[in-house]
């Protein structure tokens, strides 16, 4: 009996070790596409839209995903990359909407200009104009490494 209840705290240790030794990503999976676009614009609304959802890799790694979506009430997009790893630690992260023919809409401006926990969200107006959109995370090394992910075609037209 006491050899059987001193492995079972030893693997409620190294269960609950684990759990506490990577709080992050749990952190990370309480932001939605939706949420983090509700909260950078003050409005909800925001909607998937069809071929909408890229994985950021980085070899054969994921390191987050970025979605596009939109707002009727707005008459806007929103690119919003969400990190799975590194998830509340602050590194490098962007979203990038696209118009055709008109520029884009960063945020931030270039990659290395400011570091994120969790999330990076881009708005712009966006209709009845094709666009297309991007995203892109770091991890922690001073000579990061980049995850990317970016759909590379026009659509989404109305």
């Amino acid at each position: 009996m006491r050899k059987h209840a001193k492995a079972l705290a030893v693997a409620a240790l190294f269960g609950a070790g684990t759990i506490l030794a990577h709080p992050a990503p749990a952190l990370a999976a309480g932001y939605t596409p939706e949420s983090a676009c509700a909260k950078e614009s003050g409005r909800g609304g925001w909607t998937h839209v069809a071929d909408n959802m890229r994985t950021l890799k980085n070899g054969g790694s994921t390191w987050g995903h970025v979605w596009l979506m939109w707002n009727r009430g707005l008459q806007k997009n929103c690119v919003v990359v969400i990190k799975t790893a590194f998830a509340g630690t602050p590194t490098y992260t962007q979203a990038i909407l696209k118009i055709k023919g008109g520029g884009a809409y960063r945020d931030p401006g270039t990659l290395t200009a400011k570091k994120y926990r969790y999330y990076a969200a881009a708005i712009g107006y966006g209709k009845k104009q094709c666009v297309d959109f991007e995203g892109h995370t770091t991890d922690t090394r001073r000579d990061f490494g980049i995850a990317s992910a970016k759909r590379g075609k026009w659509g989404n037209c109305g």
